[in-house]
């Protein structure tokens, strides 16, 4: 009898927070990647299927958590009936920087524990690969 191979993999959850405040998580770097690339909050919202009311109160939340703005809107349409041009969104400085080091710290955690999956992997290859009868 053959042994089954077994997938075994760890998962984590990471968050940033400010003064015991979630500040950034997985979706919230979504959202500032996607307002990053698409310079639109409506843009963002629609390419991560998350409703625009959502995308701007998680934006709203940060900026209120960290005490600092996380985006720079522009107003476009149009004003006393003359094209201003279009309006857009952009990420802070400080955004761009909690951003960075949020992905940069995901990779070292993701790293650490592709290496650990290995170590477990090696440790109870022996267990698994002996067939084991069930008793009824």
């Amino acid at each position: 009898m053959s042994a089954r191979k077994r997938n075994l993999r760890y998962d984590f959850r990471l968050y940033l927070n400010a003064n015991g405040q979630r500040v950034l998580g997985k979706g919230g770097a979504q959202i500032l990647e996607a307002v990053d690339e698409y310079g639109s909050i409506t843009a963002a919202a629609e390419e991560l299927e998350m409703s625009y009311k959502f995308t701007w109160d998680y934006l709203i939340r940060m900026t209120r958590r960290l005490h600092e703005p996380v985006i720079v809107t522009r107003r476009g349409g149009t004003q006393n009936g003359k094209k201003k041009g279009g309006g857009g969104t952009t990420l802070t400085p400080i955004a761009r920087t909690l951003l960075r080091e949020f992905r940069a710290t995901e990779r070292l955690v993701r790293n650490t524990l592709t290496k650990r999956e290995t170590a477990t992997a090696r440790s109870i290859s022996s267990r698994w690969s002996k067939p084991t009868q069930l008793r009824v």
